[in-house]
């Protein structure tokens, strides 16, 4: 399997320079960010996560890698709340999501539509569709939530959203409509429109799976740029080479469970576990 990033010459993670004083390793002992305890979801008789325990620090990226069905999507809208966790819980900057009530049969966490949207506008969330507004510039796709959720006066939102557009390339398409813009622009679009509500946490699933292979490169860099910029990230994704190059740590899911991780170098080039050896070697071909 090759590991090298196409997208630029930067050394990878584990060869390249600590991030410094804000990076992760600083932090190593502080309150994560986020934080999932025994996180269970199924689908009418198929149980798709089996427990799921993780801790993310602040300004960490994590990258989930796995088969295709193995939950790594659905763990990423379990931690957003787009799908709602059957058990476990997800504390965000130490704040547990959802209000426990008791019942006759005991105690349960119900989750109001209030919290988690209260919630969301803390975890930004980038799919591997664009859903931009067709009727709506660039400029407008982005303002949309600021005004809409958080309540800014238009002007305000104008400031914050140019600023987003041109932190990811595109200053000049700002009043373009999407219908003008490659994929790879649509996609840059729709990170600057989460990043410009500030969260706490990125989530990006499958970020580059709709794009043409010569327009991966340019959002693989942004991302990359959060990344070393120590944007808090959780990434599910089938590249390798942006794993390698861009994770502080690799995780390997496996049927609904964490099956192995650690550095990119420890999981992507020294693997353990024989079915991560397994899922890697499948990936020769890439």
């Amino acid at each position: 399997m090759t590991l090298s990033d196409p997208t630029n010459d930067q050394p990878p993670a584990a060869d390249r320079a600590p991030r410094g004083a804000s990076g992760p390793a600083a932090r190593a002992n502080g309150a994560p960010v986020l934080k999932l305890e025994g996180i269970h979801k199924s689908f009418g008789g198929s149980e798709v996560l089996k427990g799921i325990d993780l801790e993310v620090a602040a300004g960490e990226t994590v990258v989930i890698i796995g088969a295709s069905g193995s939950g790594k999507s659905t763990l990423l809208r379990c931690i957003n709340f787009l799908e709602l966790p059957d058990a476990g819980r997800v504390y965000l900057k130490g704040e547990s999501v959802g209000t426990t009530v008791s019942t006759r049969r005991g105690e349960r966490l119900v989750f109001k539509e209030q919290e988690l949207n209260a919630m969301r506008r803390h975890v930004g969330m980038v799919f591997q569709s664009f859903n931009l507004f067709p009727h709506m510039t660039v400029v407008q796709n982005v303002m949309e939530g600021l005004v809409s959720v958080l309540r800014l006066k238009r002007d305000e939102a104008r400031t914050r959203a140019l600023r987003h557009l041109e932190a990811v390339g595109l200053a000049e398409k700002t009043e373009q409509y999407p219908s003008r813009l490659s994929g790879g622009q649509q996609q840059r679009v729709a990170i600057a429109r989460a990043l410009a509500m500030e969260p706490d946490v990125m989530l990006f699933d499958e970020a580059t799976s709709a794009l043409d292979p010569e327009l991966v490169g340019e959002v693989l860099q942004v991302m990359r740029d959060l990344s070393l910029g120590g944007m808090t990230m959780v990434v599910v994704t089938h590249e390798m080479g942006f794993a390698y190059a861009a994770a502080d740590r690799v995780i390997f899911i496996h049927q609904g469970q964490i099956h192995e991780q650690g550095t990119p170098e420890e999981i992507l080039k020294h693997p353990k576990q024989e079915r991560t050896k397994a899922f890697l070697r499948g990936l020769d071909h890439i």
